[in-house]
């Protein structure tokens, strides 16, 4: 039960609709110990041959009366109850979501997408389940409980009472051995449902490679393992579950036994009467619920605080890029200044950049290109702080240190296309407009006309309202890239962070993207990531990377003239566009002509 205590600040948000169901409950309760009463008396009555209609008709309508108050505050603490459970478990998504947007990516590198999810799902599942109907058990257990057994002292009987309650103790041993067993097999399957959720995701979400490859039998032979492995897991917790209710049954017939025995002995030297005796075996039957419930807490909380042990782990990851505090001037120049001494990736053997040193002046066009690996990728995402710079290091927007900015203000200055695009469900507009919600349907046709892609949208079958599937699964990678470019276009940011945003684009499409960009963003500061390097021939100076190091800089005849890597790939790149445009292909009455003299 000690989850309550670790989840006393959430418990305290709610802790009004908390007090209402514990004083309802406690009600309930007492009322509960009425029908009962009554019963004991119309049989005493019935033994001394003393009852009368008006007699019974005023004990069934007590008994009558009490059903429906009872009804009436079983409602209003439930409500109450359930309803503070289900607003902690949203404040808990809401807080471990904002965890989930505030972890770097090397965190994602180490923890599998199908572990988070189940987090988010069965662990969040079972600390509800904690706060709702565990709280509920132990409360009802307790008051419940307490309320019948004084009812059963002074009401009957404190001797009787004691007798039957000798079998108790056992209950509170063999519930605390369950409940450690449980929360031992309990993680284990929480841990089998992580790796679950993890293999799932894989195959569907690389199901084409997986048919490509002809390998879905393996697959499927590697899902049936690890099902196989979660079957076993949750069995394990069944059986445990299983053994809550029949012990805590034998315990209470145990009881149940003990009861009517000495029970009889007393009535047969008239120490208790029959109704008050017949009383108590109902109250003794009252206890079977809050016993039951007694086991079951213990599987409630230990479900939980297995769970929240799960997620305690995860809201206690450092977040390795702490926000600043300082807000970006809206007038700053989009001057840049990067001055890294080092950076490594956690556990790498190797540097991914050194000694790099760059100034990107306001409204300048910078190309940087370099073999794959290289670091081109990696320096773009520091300078959206997407990794925590080391000491000795620092990138500055207009004189600001960007760890000092908020990152609400240091990404309004800047828009980013990734290398690998990302799209969301919903339409193209929604996708294209994800930066800016209130952008108008002009806007948004006019940046799709700049990336090159507003015809392919237009012939699409609802145009710029057609629903994309997940990752934009429904259309081509250079669709997809033009679609992120397009995004960023329409933002109000005056740096543009562009990481290889042509690969997918065929050379007729990547010209045309270009010159849109020349012609309508030049007043824009554009870092461009690119191996293509004729895209970086009216850059304003050109940064070649090589393991992670400046290997040469200036302009694109400087380059060329320095014969080096640059002009190395230059003249190759040069030659093989030769090649392309000399392909002529055949018109379509060419092609029908060849047609028909084939056919």
């Amino acid at each position: 039960m000690n989850i309550l205590w670790k989840l006393r600040g959430y418990i305290k948000m709610f802790s009004r609709q908390y007090i209402i169901a514990i004083v309802a409950l406690q009600v309930v309760a007492l009322l509960s110990l009425i029908p009962s009463w009554l019963i004991g008396r119309i049989i005493d009555s019935i033994s001394a041959n003393e009852l009368s209609i008006t007699y019974l008709l005023i004990h069934i309508g007590g008994i009558v009366v009490s059903a429906i108050a009872m009804y009436g505050l079983r409602y209003v603490w439930q409500s109450q109850l359930y309803g503070a459970s289900i607003a902690i478990a949203k404040v808990l998504r809401r807080d471990l979501f904002r965890k989930f947007s505030m972890l770097s990516p090397s965190f994602y590198s180490r923890r599998s997408s199908g572990d988070l999810m189940a987090h988010a799902t069965n662990d969040l599942n079972a600390v509800e389940e904690a706060t709702g109907m565990g709280i509920m058990t132990l409360v009802d257990s307790f008051i419940a409980g307490l309320t019948v057994i004084f009812g059963m002292i002074f009401i009957v009987s404190g001797e009787l009472t004691a007798v039957a309650l000798l079998p108790f103790p056992l209950l509170v041993f063999i519930t605390k051995r369950y409940g450690a067993n449980l929360h031992k097999t309990f993680g284990r399957a929480q841990e089998s449902f992580a790796n679950l959720n993890e293999e799932t995701r894989e195959t569907v979400s690389g199901i084409r490679a997986v048919r490509s490859h002809g390998i879905g039998q393996r697959q499927e032979q590697r899902f049936g393992k690890t099902l196989d492995e979660t079957l076993k897991a949750n069995l394990a917790v069944a059986k445990v579950d299983a053994a809550f209710a029949p012990t805590i049954q034998l315990i209470y017939g145990l009881s149940f036994v003990i009861s009517l025995a000495y029970g009889a002995w007393l009535i047969s030297h008239d120490l208790i009467s029959v109704g008050l005796f017949t009383t108590f075996t109902l109250y003794l039957g009252q206890l079977l619920g809050p016993f039951l419930q007694f086991g079951w807490q213990f599987n409630v909380f230990q479900r939980g605080s297995t769970s929240w042990k799960r997620l305690e782990a995860l809201f206690s990851e450092k977040e390795e890029v702490v926000e600043g505090a300082v807000i970006l001037p809206v007038d700053a120049k989009a001057t840049l200044n990067i001055d890294i001494t080092s950076f490594s990736y956690q556990n790498a053997n190797r540097r991914a950049l050194d000694k790099i040193n760059i100034t990107v002046p306001d409204g300048s066009f910078i190309g940087i290109t370099g073999p794959t690996g290289s670091g081109k990728s990696t320096l773009l995402q520091l300078v959206l702080r997407q990794f925590q710079l080391p000491n000795g290091s620092s990138i500055s927007i207009d004189g600001h240190l960007v760890d000092s900015l908020t990152f609400h203000s240091l990404r309004n200055k800047m828009a980013w296309v990734p290398q690998k695009p990302f799209l969301f469900s919903g339409t193209v507009a929604e996708n294209i407009a994800l930066a800016k919600p209130d952008a108008t349907y002009e806007q948004i046709q006019h940046v799709a006309n700049m990336a090159g892609i507003k015809n392919e949208i237009d012939d699409m079958p609802d145009g710029f309202n057609t629903e994309l599937r997940e990752g934009g699964s429904n259309l081509s990678g250079g669709q997809r890239q033009r679609l992120t470019l397009a995004r960023a276009l329409l933002s109000d940011a005056d740096i543009l962070l562009l990481d290889d945003p042509f690969s997918a684009l065929d050379i007729k499409t990547e010209v045309i993207v270009r010159q849109n960009l020349k012609a309508n963003y030049s007043h824009k500061t554009m870092l461009l990531v690119t191996q293509r390097l004729p895209n970086l021939i009216e850059a304003d100076r050109i940064f070649v990377l090589n393991e992670g190091q400046v290997e040469e800089q200036g302009s694109h005849h400087d380059l060329l003239a320095n014969q080096g890597w640059y002009s190395m790939v230059y003249q190759r790149q040069s030659q093989l566009n030769t090649v392309i445009e000399d392909i002529s292909i055949p018109d379509s009455e060419e092609m029908k002509e060849v047609g028909d003299h084939h056919g």
